[in-house]
């Protein structure tokens, strides 16, 4: 037995973990409590490690369609057959025929992200996709609008006096792009130097240790934060200064001014008194963090509320100062050492599906794809780490879709619902069986950096995802690990070597994190590609323009939340259930009762759920997780209607009517969430 240093990847907080083993067998995870970050603390999600790499939901080995059917097969024959259908779709129809499409499970692997973006880059393909478009896409294309790039996450300084939490319940997601590890010690730390603030429909977890919580109907958050940009600036802010950072102040001021306070009251549904309490509290603290998170992103008025949330910091000097919040440039990539930031990409063509929602960062909406397949323009597609029919908008579609290809190639750890579909499933190492490298670097909340050991030896049918797709690229015709290179005899600190351009080698010598600076200040706006922020961004203004409010008809609006033991599709630990939330008032006029089986409908479809009655869940409102297959999501969540500026579904603010069914749908205790319900 012994027990390794490590750190977990479920999410972007990578705490700090120790794992006791026994040969290849998990037998504890537990916090670190040496990590700088975690100090000790881990969710359940990463205390039940071990569980999910035991569960009988891992792939032992990999699949491959025969006669209809899935069977196990040696992972050289099946990459050898999986690369030999895909060359004969790229030999008849070229390499557009081919997507690629990654998620969080790709995105928490480092060499398997390396050799993704070196194979879609070999192979030339513009059907390229990632999960990022239909959970938080709202926050890159804000950044690329204001600040001109793409590579700035902002983080909360631990020494501010004001923190904003909007949409984001940190105590069970841990934050969405803005880290925030351990964070009950962190929130209370905050209350004491000064306040904190929740806006969210749903009185949270996070919102049960904030100063005060501001319950905003869903959809309205923006109107919050318009309000406090509008006070700013009526305030007397020094124009002719800010001119020197900020270019759009008379714009902005124009698209802020119908906010006042009676009309932000009464759009939001927050009292007056409340509204006016957070505004003293922003000129009070003077500068502030504002933590955004897939509440709002996921919603018809997420680019709105990134919008005001960035103006609002940049007005009030927050940004790259003490106080307010900082950017990350990353322990590899330093940023802040490059002349400039590099420029965002924006203006590139749309898919042909949707010519009309321009390519961002290199990638279309991966809402697009069942349309561009059933259209026949993709007859293949790989997917990297990512649950497509527990992930993308109208089920029916997206499995229609998928049976429709030709090629189907998944790489996975679990046997998803997805991977059922596939004509190939590559059975993958999980983060416990390979060496690792923090992912998304700029994300952590210090300018740090962690090399993990493979945990446990890997099981004999399971392949690093880099060699999984370095080889269908061998199969293709291209050398994505650079020209000459013997995958067979490469491991995976080679191709971190590789990735981090010789970096790990450094990190291999630390026991733990290295840590080069909790944070840095001072260097962003020097570097920014235009040498300005844009406060006023005409495709913002004119999307504000246009932007109503979902219509006040018939039904509830459907809003997301996270779970404590559940991640997007990945059970973690038992405990969650997928019940569809409602407010006592709802539930009375509806004649639901806690614990009464419910159907939720929409224009789109229906699915089947447990109703827990709680006045945390703000009326007019249904909340239902995503990433469940049974109670799926998506089956209310159309993909025709998408947000026309980055395509984002309407995860959040879909209009659906709910009724009572007779009898309880099965053994599932009302109110098992307890108070874990996001």
């Amino acid at each position: 037995m012994g027990v390794v240093r490590s750190f977990c990847r479920i999410c972007i907080a990578n705490c700090g973990i120790l794992v006791q083993t026994d040969g290849d067998r998990v037998l504890e995870v537990r916090g670190d409590p040496e990590h700088p970050l975690s100090k000790g603390y881990v969710c359940p999600k990463g205390r039940a490690l071990g569980v999910s790499h035991h569960s009988p939901r891992r792939l032992a080995a990999s699949l491959v369609r025969s006669g209809g059917v899935l069977a196990p097969a040696d992972a050289a024959d099946a990459l050898a057959d999986a690369g030999a259908a895909l060359a004969r779709v790229v030999a008849q129809h070229g390499p557009e025929a081919v997507g690629m499409f990654m998620g969080s499970g790709g995105f928490i692997d480092p060499a398997g992200t390396y050799a993704f973006h070196r194979l879609k880059a070999a192979l030339g393909t513009k059907q390229t996709y990632s999960t990022a478009s239909v959970d938080s896409v709202a926050k890159t294309y804000v950044t690329a609008l204001m600040g001109g790039t793409t590579a700035l996450v902002p983080h909360p300084d631990e020494q501010g006096t004001l923190l904003v939490f909007v949409g984001s319940n940190p105590v069970v997601s841990h934050g969405q792009s803005t880290m925030y590890a351990n964070p009950i010690e962190r929130i209370r730390a905050a209350r004491a130097r000064g306040e904190v603030y929740v806006i969210d429909p749903r009185l949270t977890e996070t919102a049960r240790l904030a100063d005060r919580h501001l319950p905003a109907r869903p959809g309205t958050d923006h109107a919050v934060l318009a309000y406090l940009v509008r006070g700013v600036l009526a305030d007397g802010v020094d124009v002719a200064a800010l001119a020197a950072t900020a270019a759009g102040v008379e714009a902005l001021r124009a698209a802020a001014e119908p906010f006042d306070l009676a009309h932000t009251s009464a759009v939001t549904g927050v009292p007056a008194a409340d509204l006016q309490a957070l505004a003293a509290s922003v000129r009070r603290a003077g500068r502030l963090a504002v933590v955004t998170g897939t509440g709002t992103t996921m919603s018809p008025a997420g680019n709105l509320v990134e919008w005001f949330a960035w103006a609002l910091m940049i007005l009030t000097g927050s940004f790259d100062q003490p106080g307010g919040m900082w950017f990350n440039p990353g322990y590899m990539s330093r940023v802040d050492r490059r002349d400039r930031l590099p420029t965002a990409r924006l203006g590139e063509p749309g898919a042909p599906s949707r010519p009309d929602i321009e390519r961002l960062m290199g990638e279309w909406p991966a809402s697009l794809i069942p349309e561009e397949i059933l259209s026949g323009r993709m007859k293949a597609l790989v997917v990297f780490g990512a649950n497509a029919v527990t992930g993308l908008p109208d089920t029916d579609r997206v499995v229609e879709a998928l049976r429709a290809l030709d090629v189907l190639v998944v790489l996975e750890v679990d046997r998803t619902e997805t991977a059922e579909l596939a004509t190939h499933v590559i059975a993958c190492r999980d983060q416990l069986e390979r060496p690792d490298v923090l992912p998304l670097g700029m994300f952590a909340g210090q300018v740090y950096d962690q090399y993990t050991p493979a945990v446990v030896p890997a099981a004999p049918g399971r392949v690093p995802a880099w060699r999984a797709l370095a080889t269908v690229g061998t199969a293709l015709g291209h050398e994505v690990l650079g020209a000459g290179a013997d995958i067979a005899a490469l491991d995976c600190d080679d191709v971190l070597r590789m990735s981090t351009r010789g970096g790990v080698d450094a990190l291999r010598e630390v026991d733990g994190a290295a840590v080069e600076a909790p944070a840095i200040y001072g260097w962003v706006e020097p570097r920014l590609p235009h040498g300005v922020w844009d406060l006023a961004p005409a495709p913002l203004v004119g999307q504000l323009r246009d932007f109503t409010a979902a219509p006040p008809a018939a039904g509830l609006l459907l809003t997301p939340r996270r779970q404590l033991r559940h991640q997007n599709s990945q059970p973690y630990r038992e405990g969650d259930h997928p019940l569809a939330l409602l407010h006592p008032t709802d539930a009375a006029a509806l004649g639901i009762t806690d614990g009464d089986a419910v159907e939720l409908t929409s224009a789109i479809g229906g699915l089947q759920a447990v109703a827990s009655v709680t006045d945390g869940n703000v009326a007019g409102s249904v909340s239902v997780p995503h990433g469940w297959a049974a109670t799926n999501v998506n089956r209310l969540i159309g993909n025709t209607v998408l947000d026309p500026l980055t395509g984002m579904p309407h995860m959040s603010g879909t209009r659906v009517q709910v009724r009572s069914l007779a009898g309880a749908l099965a053994a599932v205790p009302a109110g098992s969430e307890g108070t874990t319900h996001d």
